[in-house]
């Protein structure tokens, strides 16, 4: 047999028995729930290689009996890829909803929290800047969001009708519907925005996180800070007005900012890798924290829509009522954070970190 006849086995031999190996575990009664992450990760390639080697072993008539085993390691592969696994799955959608997304969160959890530490240290600055020079808050709203500032003054000049209608924020209840798909609409377009912008370096998206904060750290000064000579715990009712659907979507637009940064510094800085390769690796991750934004922010804007605008019952004390819809968003917030925490977990893995 000529040289070319021979293939490199010492090169290949152990892929092929790699993929062996994981295919034995994957034999077993548990079928390829047995495997860990990154053996479902190495199995789709590992079976590309060993076809990819079968093909060129009968073009070059290499012995029969390894053309048969290799033949039969290909065929197992096959059917665990394309059976197996399909089976554990499920739903494709689910699968990715349940397992994919929060996967993929965890996995780029420091662009989140640098997201995160950005708009909450923006959003500090803002009210300590206004702090020490109380008209920042107004300038700040009137160049950035000046509806922002003509809601908050009508808000104070009838903060006595407010009280009596439970200072709930006043939605309409035929428009909710509608307010809810618009809410959730230009949340969702701010997000994809943090994220397209991202390609440039990831500056943008770091501006965009910057000017997030900044415009909370204002409008909760406007609501802590400036006396209203109302008898209304403005500082509560702004707290409670956006615990229900803010516990998530503050959140979420940082897995958008994350995903915006984790596509800028890919080609930035992109190690060993060329600046192309290094993008096209980060746009799958990148794309899937955008997903589990706008799934988020559908949530929120559902909440936004429905349950912050709810009056408070007259039976009900309206410092309590603020206190429920706190709570309500801390319960939000959990399961968010549970599903994106615990969410494809081998549970074995979970107990024994436990």
């Amino acid at each position: 047999m000529s040289s070319q006849a021979q293939l490199p086995r010492d090169r290949r031999t152990q892929e092929w028995d790699k993929l062996r190996a994981i295919l034995h575990r994957a034999s077993g009664p548990t079928g390829v729930r047995a495997l860990n992450n990154d053996e479902l990760t190495e199995l789709p390639s590992l079976y590309r290689r060993a076809l990819s080697d079968l093909s060129l072993m009968r073009t070059k008539n290499a012995q029969p009996q390894m053309l048969q085993d290799l033949s039969q390691l290909c065929n197992q592969a096959h059917a665990v890829i394309y059976r197996s696994t399909a089976k554990r799955r499920g739903p494709g959608l689910g699968y990715f909803i349940a397992v994919g997304l929060p996967e993929t969160v965890r996995r780029q959890a420091k662009y989140i929290y640098a997201a995160a530490v950005v708009m909450v240290l923006f959003a500090a600055i803002a009210y300590l800047n206004c702090l020490i020079s109380p008209p920042v808050a107004e300038d700040v709203l009137n160049t950035f969001g000046p509806n922002m500032l003509r809601e908050w003054e009508a808000a104070l000049k009838s903060a006595d009708q407010l009280e009596q209608l439970r200072l709930a924020a006043q939605i309409d209840t035929e428009m909710r519907g509608f307010s809810a798909v618009a809410i959730t609409f230009n949340n969702i377009r701010v997000g994809v925005m943090a994220f397209v912008l991202g390609i440039a370096g990831g500056v943008p998206t770091l501006l965009l996180l910057a000017l997030n904060g900044y415009l909370l750290g204002a409008v909760a000064y406007l609501y802590t800070a400036t006396p209203t000579g109302v008898e209304v715990n403005l500082p509560l009712y702004f707290v409670a007005g956006i615990a229900p659907h803010g516990s998530i979507e503050l959140p979420a637009i940082c897995l958008a900012g994350a995903a915006g940064m984790l596509l800028g510094f890919s080609w930035l800085f992109p190690g060993q890798r060329s600046r192309g390769q290094a993008l096209r690796d980060a746009a799958g991750d990148a794309g899937r924290l955008v997903a589990a934004c706008a799934l988020t922010l559908i949530v929120a804007g559902l909440i936004e829509g429905f349950i912050t605008p709810l009056n408070a019952p007259t039976a009900i004390p309206l410092a309590a009522w603020h206190w429920g819809k706190i709570v309500f968003g801390a319960c939000v917030f959990g399961l968010w954070l549970l599903w994106l925490v615990t969410g494809g977990r081998d549970p074995r893995t979970t107990a024994q970190r436990a």
